[in-house]
Formats: structure tokens, C-alpha cells, sequence
């Protein structure tokens, strides 16, 4: 004898669909970050200028525009960290070898540099 199957709850089934679309959307929405920032111009790319030169200068910026530093001498930004005090450390990885850098964004000046070396 065949005993029916147990009647499932509506509220249960109503929570297990929306779980299922949660997931789709949190998947798709995190598919989209990574081709956004994938694709975003400017992301973590060398900064190249004159050879010989290895100075880091702030560059002014208009109103609404976000400030800015470069590093002359060519490199590479190898990590950066936000200080406590709102400044920020970053890593720099040139060919005159490794320096950090503390840029304090909100005065956009560059407040302290260190050569690392080997």
C-alpha cells in the first residue's frame, strides 16, 4: 500500500523559493563586482614617468574630483593600508627598489617617504 507523500507547508515552500532567488541575485550581483573592478581603468596599474627621476608629488585636482599622487620613476603600487588619522601608507615597488609612502589624502600631501631596502 502506497502511503501519499506529506503535505508540504506553504509558508515552508514560499521560504525555499525566496532563499533560491536570494542566492541568485547575491551570485549575480558578485559576478557583476568582479567584471566591475576586472574592468576599472586605473585599477592597481604601473605608474610610469621620467626615467632617473624617483620623487612622489601630489597633483592638485578639481572640485569633486578625488586627489591623487604620483610616483615618478615608474613602479608599481604593491599594497596600501588606511591609518587611523585618515592617511594612507602605500607600497611602492620600483626599480630603485621597495618604498612606502604616507599621503594624507584630505590635505592631498605626501607627509613621509621610506626607502626599504634589502
Amino acid at each position: 500500500m502506497d502511503t501519499p507523500p506529506p503535505k508540504v507547508s506553504r509558508t515552508l515552500m514560499a521560504a525555499v523559493i525566496i532563499m533560491g532567488v536570494l542566492i541568485v541575485l547575491g551570485t549575480a550581483g558578485l559576478i557583476g563586482v568582479i567584471v566591475h573592478r576586472a574592468m576599472a581603468p586605473g585599477h592597481h596599474k604601473p605608474v610610469m614617468a621620467a626615467q632617473g627621476s624617483a620623487s612622489v608629488m601630489a597633483v592638485s585636482h578639481a572640485p569633486g574630483e578625488a586627489p591623487r599622487f604620483i610616483y615618478g620613476g615608474g613602479g608599481r603600487i604593491v599594497a596600501e593600508a588606511v591609518r587611523p588619522d585618515g592617511s594612507v601608507a602605500v607600497q611602492i615597488n620600483g626599480p630603485q627598489g621597495d618604498r612606502i609612502v604616507i599621503w594624507n589624502p584630505e590635505s592631498n600631501q605626501v607627509t613621509a617617504q621610506f626607502t626599504l631596502t634589502p
